[in-house]
């Protein structure tokens, strides 16, 4: 090789060392590199800075006089074995003073020699940080404990394993310890309703940040409870474990749910009678109709009226008469099927959809129920008050049903039924 490559090549290497230096010393870690002897033959700016040196005190100075004597020990082993994970020891200052340190090291072969490069870090702050954390988590402690509304954590299978006293009180329970341990299911009104709570919201929290809904849970008398519930995964990956826990927020909102079937009701029944009114009448018929389009039956419709009504009120007034209402309403459910839909459409007048019946179990039902009204009686102080009933039967088969014409048609026939000499059953031919 040649004097002028030679050069070169020096040349190259200082500028390629000049390019490191500049990179060691624009690190924000503290950087020292060691000789087998641990003595310190290179340094970063940063390590200046943390231990509190200038350049040329440190180079040549040994390096576990960077380090609280307790801990050299620890230093010198974890180099002979060549360790390379990081690990906590109390540094060393120049005027005297320690601090806690992460240390990281990497063991290296350069021109045949062996050397070690050290990052050291303060980690003064991981103290306070730590203590933030405990602050944090002992404030967070207590809205836990002392919060409003009902709070649990679930893990792995769903297993209640804390709760506030908010939610035993909410549930009936003595205290949180009396709930650790119980399975999700013993909050649901049954295994079915477990299983289906899972599928639609609970097994979402793997994909979904937050699940809200308004659900009905078991106290531990047993009894429903309308209660909201606000439930989040602690694992924030998606899909999230949920074996690491989830959180889920109760609230009772059994009174507003109260309240709000109180307003449904005065909306959609007759305040006197609780059928329903004749706009909730057809609104759930065509509700039944949208969902039966198998049906080959066909649909009955009962239009009733109470016979000589007008003279009940005119001879013992508006409140015996409201009294024979209340005891047809009462007759009325006696008789019909569950699925069947009852209205008063106004005054005297009822009406009973019969999704599904033709006409000879139409015309059987409005039988049983003009017999069993007939044989009832209002009691009144001078004695007994009775009264019967005409009833109109219409039934038809297409699937295509209009209610209001099929209401029409048994209209028809409630007129044949009191043009007859009333308390009978008249069909629409």
């Amino acid at each position: 090789m040649g004097r002028d490559e030679l050069q070169k090549r020096v040349a190259k290497l200082e500028e390629l060392l000049e390019f490191q230096t500049l990179i060691a010393d624009s690190s924000s870690e503290a950087i020292g590199v060691f000789d087998e002897n641990i003595q310190c033959v290179a340094v970063n700016r940063e390590i200046l800075k943390v231990l509190g040196y200038g350049h040329d005190e440190v180079v040549g100075m040994g390096g576990l006089d960077f380090i609280a004597e307790d801990y050299r020990e620890l230093v010198k082993e974890n180099i002979s074995k060549k360790y390379n994970q990081p690990y906590f020891v109390m540094g060393r200052r120049k005027e005297g003073s320690t601090f806690p340190a992460e240390i990281r090291g990497r063991t290296v072969e350069l021109w045949g020699k062996i050397y070690r490069i050290s990052a050291i870090r303060d980690s003064s702050y991981l103290n306070t940080t730590e203590m933030e954390l405990r602050e944090t988590l002992h404030e967070l402690e207590i809205i836990f404990k002392n919060s409003g509304v009902g709070m649990m954590f679930l893990q792995g299978g769903r297993i209640l394993k804390r709760a506030n006293q908010a939610l035993a009180d909410i549930l009936g329970y003595e205290s949180p310890e009396e709930m650790l341990g119980l399975g999700m299911c013993d909050l649901h009104l049954s295994e079915r309703k477990f299983h289906e709570f899972g599928e639609k919201y609970y097994y979402t929290l793997t994909n979904t940040s937050q699940v809200n809904v308004e659900y009905q849970v078991r106290r531990k008398d047993g009894k429903a409870l309308w209660c909201s519930l606000s439930g989040q995964a602690v694992d924030v990956n998606v899909p999230a474990d949920l074996n690491r826990g989830v959180l889920w927020v109760v609230d009772d909102i059994s009174v507003r749910k109260a309240e709000e079937q109180r307003l449904v009701r005065l909306a959609t029944t007759d305040s006197l009678t609780g059928a329903l009114n004749r706009r909730e009448f057809f609104r759930q018929v065509e509700l039944v109709l949208q969902g039966d389009k198998r049906n080959s039956v066909g649909s009955g419709m009962l239009m009733i009226d109470l016979d000589n009504f007008k003279g009940i009120n005119d001879s013992h007034g508006h409140e015996i008469g409201d009294a024979v209402l209340i005891s047809f309403a009462d007759i009325c459910r006696s008789v019909i099927r569950s699925g069947d839909i009852f209205a008063r459409m106004g005054g005297e007048e009822f009406a009973i959809f019969l999704p599904g019946t033709d006409l000879s179990g139409g015309i059987a039902l409005a039988e049983r129920l003009r017999r069993k009204f007939a044989d009832s009686c209002v009691t009144v102080p001078s004695g007994v008050v009775r009264c019967t009933t005409s009833i109109g039967v219409a039934t038809i088969n297409s699937r295509r049903l209009d209610p209001e014409r099929l209401l029409r048609m048994a209209d028809m026939a409630l007129y044949d039924a009191k043009e007859s000499g009333r308390n009978r059953v008249c069909f629409y031919d």
